[in-house]
């Protein structure tokens, strides 16, 4: 049962030469070529100008809901000059252009590969995108300039035509683009000057609403094929466990049914529907071997706290922190947790495969198009020019999307049928089988000066790396994201990391530490990643501080941040609009806090009260962000909103827990998500400074549970230690 899986990820990636460039056995770097075969312009995968003026565009980034198609957009028909009803279409292409680069350079070039997460859609693609709006814009112009015989600079590009300004006429960009074609592509062509944009900084609408409205929009669920078969999974429940046998005779007694293929972990059951694929996969029985059936929330806890007495990787150094700290007259510490999270998508894992002898389709809402690639390719044992990655709208990511881990009993699925089939997991299935947000502590020793402010810290994180798991499956580590001495940037980022230090607090004397914990539940990349944690901690220390030292809130953070203006920026503009010390209604209280995180400023505020029975209810969320030049602000607005009611379920809702090795949770009910009557009033303020543009995506959600937990301290005098907040620590 394991022929079709019998090499591993990690030699398949040394056999290939893979482990040290991209997923596409080095296809990036393939240069742009414009063709004009059929009558159209098409500068592929970015711009197709059709004979009859449509214009269609191809994006890097997939559409998880946070609006990247509409901003990528905005960027090329910026540059284009067209206007945004002018464009036809917008789809994520799979391509070897499309390498994220931030990826790249966090990696040292190691992962350099199409990927969506780490809010770097915009901020990476945002001048590769220009350019190649105005290298389309500028090869219409020559070909106009041609057509007319008259220079290039008296042909103006504007809502998709090109006008004459010596005789008005002009010539639509349809009718120009068999011509434009033939042009010789500029190197580098003029960008336009900020103060002359007429898209970008504007709140338009998203184009992706109507087809989300009326239904026509392709999700991973809707996909359908002639003569497909629908699949579903059944999982040890136990972490580490494998299978020994299946009893599937109850399964196969299923109307609808048609196979049951055990795999090492797991039963993948094909039937004729998805609903008689759901009922084989509950009668089943596994019989299993190994796995910690004891494995508990304690035995995470108690391998934490051993992890403390490890000696860990560097985070950060300067001075003598630990020595200041030792002779301080006046000193604070503290610990802080936050607890395993579910990402708990809408969509649960869903992926379409058809296999044939001319190669591989896959049909799947992914955030990592060439892992997609990498995956089929071990199955299939096809070469990558022979399998399209057909990218759907994604019900939600948040990272879920980036592991991929439906995709290979899909296709094996495939394969083994000789049929198409799409592959569903079912709710409890998703959830009892996450990449969870990791459970980490912090521990923070500080030594205040003789006017309460911090002169030295020492901050120690345990827990287990997100980042880890990948080392291992490609034989090698890949700095500075990922070093051999254990640093995870995606574990200690907001943690004065090399990352984020530029614009957080200036303390002389640091001493950051991060030292990974093994555990057996896997964990991955949670919206926020390891600025959730750490955020908390320093957050949540910092309120501490202030109140220890008499100080209030906002002035701390301006003495810690007095010589970075865009973080004053913010300071003031949140003590602005929140009328910051000013009377509330009675019961609420507030609280605050502040980061510098994806290069974006941002403060927050939570308005919050608790009643005698310890439930605490969040009146309102105001934000200000400056994230450089804001391409889209209503999209920013939404996506901080999104954001801000994500941070809330980590706060005061969800909980993962384990028992018996094995997650307790499997659905809504057990894992609540905030409700309408749990949503706040949230205000979001952007200062546009015009700046390059920042990262967005995941920025409004590691600032929810320090301001909640800050508030809820101001409410009752106990300090929240542990996300999320629980009742009982508040009566």
């Amino acid at each position: 049962m394991n022929t079709i899986l019998n090499l591993s990820r990690r030699e398949f990636l040394k056999t290939t030469g893979l482990a040290s460039g991209g997923l596409l056995l080095s296809l990036s770097g393939v240069p742009l070529t414009a063709n004009a075969g059929t009558g159209s312009f098409d500068l592929a995968p970015y711009i197709n100008i059709m004979a009859d003026g449509s214009i269609s565009l191809g994006v890097p980034s997939s559409e998880l809901g946070q609006g990247v198609h509409t901003s990528l957009a905005t960027i090329l028909a910026e540059e284009l000059e067209i206007e945004m009803d002018q464009v036809s279409s917008v789809k994520t292409i799979h391509h070897p252009a499309f390498k994220n680069p931030m990826i790249k350079e966090l990696s040292g070039g190691v992962m350099h590969t199409q990927t969506t997460g780490g809010s770097w859609s915009v901020a990476g693609f945002y001048v590769p995108l220009r350019k190649m709006g105005a290298t389309a814009r500028e090869m219409l112009r020559a070909a106009a300039a041609e057509n007319w015989s008259v220079p290039i600079d008296q042909c103006r590009a504007s809502g998709g035509k090109i006008t004459n300004t010596a005789t008005g006429k002009s010539l639509g960009y349809g009718e120009l683009a068999a011509a434009a074609a033939r042009q010789p592509m500029p190197e580098d062509p003029q960008l336009k000057a900020p103060d002359t944009f007429r898209l970008i900084g504007q709140p338009l609408a998203r184009l992706d609403t109507p087809a989300k409205v009326n239904g026509s929009a392709v999700y991973g669920n809707d996909v359908d094929l002639p003569g497909m078969l629908y699949a579903t999974v059944k999982q040890i429940p136990v972490f580490g466990a494998k299978l020994s046998s299946v009893d599937d005779s109850a399964a196969k007694a299923v109307t609808g049914v048609i196979a049951v293929i055990p795999l090492e972990n797991m039963a993948i059951v094909v039937a004729e529907n998805t609903w008689a694929a759901f009922q084989g996969a509950d009668a089943l029985v596994l019989h299993t071997t190994g796995g910690d059936a004891s494995f508990s929330d304690n035995d995470i806890s108690t391998r934490q706290k051993d992890s403390f007495a490890v000696t860990g990787a560097p985070v950060a150094r300067e001075g003598d922190a630990d020595g200041v700290i030792a002779v301080s007259d006046k000193t604070i510490e503290s610990e802080y947790g936050v607890s395993l999270q579910s990402h708990a998508t809408l969509e649960p894992q869903c992926a379409t495969a058809h296999i044939t002898a001319d190669g591989c389709d896959l049909w799947v809402p992914t955030q990592g198009q060439d892992n997609a690639i990498f995956l089929a390719m071990m199955i299939t044992e096809l070469p990558p020019e022979k399998i399209r990655v057909h990218t759907t709208f994604v019900g939600g990511g948040y990272g879920r999307k980036f592991a991929n881990d439906q995709i290979i009993p899909t296709l094996i699925a495939a394969k083994a049928t000789g049929q198409p089939v799409k592959l569903t997991y079912s709710r409890t299935e998703d959830m009892q089988h996450d990449f969870y947000l990791p459970p980490m502590r912090v521990r923070m020793r500080a030594a205040l000066d003789a006017t309460g402010v911090p002169k030295a810290l020492s901050a120690k994180l345990v827990g287990p790396s997100p980042s880890a798991p990948f080392a291992a499956a490609m034989g090698t580590f890949f700095p500075p994201w990922m070093r051999e001495d254990g640093f995870d940037w995606g574990v200690c980022i907001g943690m004065f990391d090399f990352e984020t230090k530029a614009g957080t607090y200036a303390i002389p004397d640091l001493k950051v530490d991060y030292t990974p914990t093994e555990i057996p539940v896997p964990v991955g990349f949670w919206r926020g990643i390891g600025t959730v944690h750490n955020a908390f901690a320093l957050e949540s220390w910092m309120d501490e501080v202030a109140h220890t030292s008499g100080i209030d809130p906002i002035e701390l953070r301006r003495q810690l941040l007095k010589n970075t203006p865009r973080a004053l920026g913010v300071l003031d503009k949140i003590e602005e609009v929140t009328n910051w010390g000013g009377p509330l209604p009675e019961g609420h209280h507030r609280g605050m806090g502040y980061i510098y995180y994806l290069h974006s400023y941002q403060a927050q505020v939570a308005e919050v009260s608790v009643d005698k029975r310890g439930k605490v209810k969040v009146h309102r969320v105001t934000c200000v962000i400056d994230c450089g030049e804001a391409v889209n602000p209503a999209i920013i607005e939404s996506q901080i909103q999104g954001a801000i009611i994500y941070g809330l379920s980590g706060t005061i809702k969800g909980r993962i827990n384990i028992e018996n090795g094995r997650v307790v949770q499997g659905n809504f009910d057990d894992y609540p998500l905030p409700l309408l009557k749990d949503a706040p009033r949230i205000d979001v303020h952007i200062i546009n400074s015009h700046k390059d543009p920042s990262g967005i995506g995941e920025a409004g959600v590691p600032l929810v549970g320090p301001i909640v937990a800050n508030a809820v301290f101001a409410a009752t005098g106990k300090r929240v230690r542990r996300l999320p907040i629980a009742r009982s620590d508040l009566i």
